[in-house]
């Protein structure tokens, strides 16, 4: 009987908080439920942000006059590789691929497409592009193209599995095929770009 009735009284003082019956959490399973709610709220506050304060962030230093002089570079370099481009040459080479990944700046940092990215960023937020959504949405096209053509243009180095494999060719061919959809997309963009 004292044993139940101390039983009781435990359980009572356990689950006794001011807002009712509850079990009492130890400190570390008070954290771990708040941090939950702790990020929904940082989430909710994020969201709420106006837009502008979204675009006040720096663009990692490039400005709009840099930026629109790299994507005037990388354009004439688009029509370049496209007006000089050597399927049967690349294909040849140990690494041909490697050629166009480069002239694509995915692979060291020569080309005027390398961090074309923050470009782009760069002259959306800026008035040398009057529609920022509609321009973002095709430099995210354009760079679904690059992207394509790079990882076709590294395939054709590789050389994996047993049986009869693609030749390097076919995938410079279809890398090809996607630096030529990105010329087009770069007419919008320049369209764009005042």
């Amino acid at each position: 009987n004292d044993r139940r009735r101390i039983c009781l009284h435990h359980l009572k003082a356990a689950t006794a908080t001011s807002d009712g019956p509850e079990i009492q959490q130890s400190p570390r399973r008070q954290l771990l439920f708040q941090i939950p709610k702790m990020a929904a709220t940082l989430a909710t506050a994020t969201i709420m942000l106006p837009h502008g304060a979204c675009n006040a962030a720096p663009t990692s230093g490039i400005t709009a006059d840099s930026a629109k002089d790299q994507w005037k570079q990388a354009s004439t370099q688009l029509d370049d590789l496209l007006q000089n481009w050597s399927t049967e040459k690349w294909a040849a080479e140990v690494g041909g691929g490697d050629t166009i990944r480069t002239k694509l700046g995915t692979q060291g940092a020569t080309s005027s497409f390398f961090q074309i990215e923050k470009a782009f960023k760069a002259l959306r937020d800026s008035e040398y592009v009057d529609d920022g959504i509609e321009f973002q949405e095709t430099t995210e096209e354009f760079m679904d193209a690059l992207y394509r053509a790079d990882s076709l243009a590294s395939s054709s180095n590789n050389k994996t599995g047993s049986g009869k494999q693609t030749p390097p060719a076919v995938f410079i061919e279809q890398s090809r095929e996607e630096v030529i959809k990105m010329q087009g997309i770069a007419k919008k963009l320049n369209a764009m770009v005042k």
